[in-house]
């Protein structure tokens, strides 16, 4: 982060009464401007109790409105990616650089706490440069996310081509096959938390030292800092990483086949050796045609274990034993013998997950767009002095606009109705 605003305004500007709203965030207003790589740093920011203001152009498909859409005979698909990402945030629906819009466009920037920006630079774009937002505001936290940050910062924006630009997608796949990526849009999720990471961190550096901060977020870069210590690795010995697939690492250790489904397990050295010395116990008490096969002394033997017969020869044996069990009876029962197994949920799984819903992880939202109740994933986290309500649903576009128009830019009712008979709004 830097300093990026110099001699100009030094205090958070007053700001009008907000909506109410609970969290640690709240009372800090958000601009979002974001396109799709970054707009879900400022869904992460309203969960918290940030008053969260989504900007869009009127007219036309909103910035982050891509696939997959929910479609609905005789109406407009709805993606289904832009309800997610927006929920929780209000909807303004405004021409950046349309003349009459210049009053109100200062009117948002005045009373905002933060301002996040991706690759579209809309507010560059639409007149707003660096200098004319900072001496309207310079209390401002300014959060820019792009592909590849500094000055190279333009450029595609398509995940695919971001986790390859950091190196994940090499890591990703089977060894006899050509990378693989994994479900989504990885890349903007990524992106976007480090994005509200940086948001928050400059809110309390503004707390110090009285001033804005700006942030450079560079998606590439946070896609390999999720190479983790393979980097490390070669660094110090020339590894270069490849696919693992779905081959065990040791004998104990991988995804198994059982009845209706998979489950992965960790035992023997990646494990304890107390797991592998029970994991062996359980499948020789359960069959003993099965136990004579893991009778021979070397099973004990962890470099036996990594061999790739013996990788290969566990995975017949383990698939035998678990071929009549389910998932959660396999789960159930390697818990009360102290062995790491978990199953491998598909979404159908997730949402009966017993542990989830001692939490009520799940919530249902009513959302006005889709115009039913959808279920949304709660917070991973639970505050216990500011509690948090969950997820709320993503206004329909423009929602939102009379009201925060006649609240942040003191227009009256009629004059936003004019504005929007001009297409400014």
């Amino acid at each position: 982060m830097t300093n990026s605003h110099g001699n100009t305004q030094s205090s958070p500007p007053t700001t009008p009464a907000q909506p109410p709203g609970n969290g640690p965030l709240a009372g800090v207003r958000v601009l979002d401007l974001t396109d799709a790589l970054a707009a879900y740093a400022g869904r992460l920011l309203a969960d918290l109790g940030a008053d969260v203001i989504r900007i869009e152009s009127p007219g036309g498909r909103g910035e982050v409105e891509i696939g997959p859409f929910w479609m609905r005979p005789g109406e407009r698909p709805v993606s289904l990616f832009e309800r997610f990402v927006n929920a929780g945030k209000r909807s303004v629906s405004v021409d950046l650089a349309a003349p009459e819009a210049s009053e109100v466009v200062a009117a948002l920037l005045s009373h905002a706490d933060v301002v996040l920006e991706s690759s579209t630079r809309r507010l560059a774009e639409a007149g707003w440069d660096d200098a004319r937002v900072n001496q309207l505001n310079g209390s401002l936290i300014r959060v820019l996310v792009t592909p590849y940050g500094g000055e190279f910062a333009g450029g595609p924006v398509d995940d695919l081509i971001l986790l390859g630009a950091g190196g994940l997608l090499s890591l990703g796949g089977y060894p006899d096959a050509g990378p693989v990526a994994a479900y989504g849009y990885q890349s903007t999720y990524m992106a976007s938390i480090f994005a509200a990471v940086a948001a928050v961190a400059g809110l309390i550096g503004r707390q110090r030292t009285n001033e804005g901060l700006s942030a450079d977020v560079s998606a590439q870069e946070c896609v390999a800092q999720a190479l983790e210590e393979s980097v490390v690795g070669y660094a110090l010995t020339g590894e270069v990483r490849a696919p693992q697939g779905d081959t065990a690492k040791e004998a104990g250790t991988g995804v198994y086949r059982c009845a209706d489904g998979y489950i992965s397990v960790v035992a023997g050295r990646l494990g304890t050796a107390a797991a592998w010395k029970a994991l062996v116990g359980w499948i020789s008490d359960s069959d003993p045609r099965l136990a004579e096969r893991l009778a021979d002394e070397r099973w004990s033997q962890f470099e036996y274990r990594r061999r790739p017969e013996a990788i290969n020869e566990f995975k017949e044996i383990f698939e035998d034993f678990a071929k009549s069990r389910t998932r959660q009876e396999l789960y159930r029962e390697a818990q009360a013998r102290g062995i790491a197994l978990s199953p491998v949920n598909d979404l159908a799984a997730v949402l009966e997950d017993a542990q989830l819903s001692s939490r009520n992880f799940f919530v249902p939202v009513d959302d006005p767009e889709l115009a039913r109740t959808v279920t949304y994933p709660g917070l991973p986290y639970r505050m216990s002095v500011t509690p948090l309500a969950g997820p709320r649903p993503a206004p329909r576009r423009g929602a939102d606009t009379v009201e925060v128009l006649t609240t942040l830019a003191g227009l009256a009712p009629e004059d936003v109705e004019c504005l929007a008979e001009r297409g400014v709004v």
